[in-house]
């Protein structure tokens, strides 16, 4: 190979690597304008969103009050219930005082007698055997 062959092929390898720098740098260029973008894209596209959604349930809510003031109406009210009922909050407030003769219901009295035409049973004389069917 000649002396100048090799400063040819010399000058295009610089040359290839200056290319390639130059296209490194490109390429991130490209990325992060690439970033840039879908982040502007997707900033729209939300705002869009919140913005119809909100205004959306604006609407909404503007109707369901528009109905509501159509179909109000007076209820008529139960002067008499009401009296009843007032009265009885009142009583419900009031201490009862109970007879102090109550019979407990928890308590069993065992001498107690049976109601007329049972006759008693005296529990000792009660057999837990059982019988034999023939």
């Amino acid at each position: 190979m000649s002396i100048l062959n090799k400063l040819k092929l010399q000058l295009k390898l610089k040359a290839g690597d200056k290319k390639k720098k130059k296209g490194a740098c490109l390429t991130t260029w490209r990325i992060i304008t690439m970033i840039i973008t879908t982040i502007l894209i997707i900033g729209i596209f939300s705002t869009f969103y919140f913005a119809y959604n909100n205004i959306y349930l604006t609407l909404a809510n503007a109707h369901s009050i528009f109905l509501l003031e159509l179909n109000m109406g007076e209820e008529s009210v139960d002067g008499d219930g009401y009296e009843k009922a007032k009265i009885y909050i009142e009583q419900k407030k009031d201490k009862i005082i109970l007879n102090g003769n109550l019979r407990n219901v928890f308590e069993y009295d065992t001498s107690t007698t049976s109601p007329k035409g049972i006759p008693s049973v005296d529990l000792e004389t009660v057999s837990t055997t059982t019988l034999e069917v023939n």
